[in-house]
C-alpha cells in the first residue's frame, strides 16, 4: 500500500519526471556555460529516486523567510533518494561547482540546509524514512586563502558558531545550523576538465567508509 500510494503520488499528483526512478549508474549534468559538469555515479542500490537539477524545479516553499542570508530558496543541484536493503532510504544531496572559496563554501552551506529541509518535507509525503545524509560538494578548484586566526574571515551569515572551513569542507567538522549545529557528512567530490571544457568526475557508493 506504502509503494501504491507513492507511486500514485510520484506519476499522478506531481508533474512529469520531477522524480524519475534511477537504477545503480546514472549521469548528473550542470549545463550552465559557465561551469558545465559532468559526474557518473554509482549506486550500491538499483531502486532509487533522483531529482535532477533541483534548482530548476521551482521547489519554493513560501512559508519560509525570504531574507538573502537564511538562503531557504537556494537549493542544491540534484537530490537522489537510495533506497537501502532495510527499506530505509539513504538521501544524497549534490552540489556541482568549478571553483570554491570562502564566500562560495557559505552559499553552498546554506543551499544544503534549505535542500535537506525540503528533501525531509518530501520524504514526509512519500513516506520515505531517511537513515542518513551526506552531501556532496563536486570541484575543480578549492582554496581557503584566509588564516583560520582571523575571525572576520570565518564568520558566517548563517548564524553558526565558526568552524575551520577546511576541516568543514574536509568532512571533519561538518555541520548546519538549525538552532543547533548537526553533523552530517560531507565529502567533496575532486573534477577534472576534458578536452571540450567539461568537468567530468566520479561518485562511487561503497558498503563503508575509512
Amino acid at each position: 500500500m506504502e509503494q501504491d500510494k507513492r507511486e500514485f503520488i510520484i506519476h499522478t499528483l506531481m508533474r512529469p519526471d520531477f522524480i524519475v526512478d534511477a537504477e545503480r549508474k546514472l549521469l548528473l549534468k550542470e549545463e550552465e556555460e559557465s561551469g558545465k559538469s559532468e559526474l557518473h555515479v554509482h549506486l550500491l542500490s538499483d531502486a532509487n529516486l533522483v531529482i535532477a537539477n533541483v534548482d530548476q524545479k521551482h521547489t519554493e516553499l513560501f512559508f519560509f523567510q525570504n531574507e538573502k542570508a537564511k538562503s531557504m530558496y537556494k537549493r542544491v543541484d540534484h537530490m537522489i533518494f537510495e533506497r537501502q536493503k532495510d527499506g530505509r532510504w539513504k538521501l544524497h544531496l549534490i552540489e556541482m561547482k568549478g571553483s570554491v572559496g570562502e564566500p562560495k563554501w557559505v552559499e553552498i552551506k546554506g543551499k544544503f540546509r534549505a535542500s535537506y529541509l525540503l528533501a525531509q518535507a518530501l520524504a514526509g509525503m512519500l513516506e520515505l524514512m531517511i537513515s542518513e545524509t551526506v552531501m556532496y560538494t563536486t570541484f575543480e578548484r578549492v582554496e581557503f586563502a584566509y588564516s583560520d586566526t582571523m575571525p572576520s574571515a570565518r564568520r558566517s551569515r548563517l548564524g553558526e558558531t565558526p568552524v575551520c572551513m577546511r576541516e568543514e569542507w574536509n568532512g571533519r567538522r561538518f555541520g548546519l545550523n538549525f538552532g543547533m549545529r548537526i553533523p552530517f557528512r560531507h565529502i567533496p567530490v575532486p573534477m577534472k576538465r576534458n578536452r571540450d571544457g567539461i568537468l567530468v568526475g566520479n561518485l562511487e557508493e561503497r558498503e563503508a567508509y575509512e
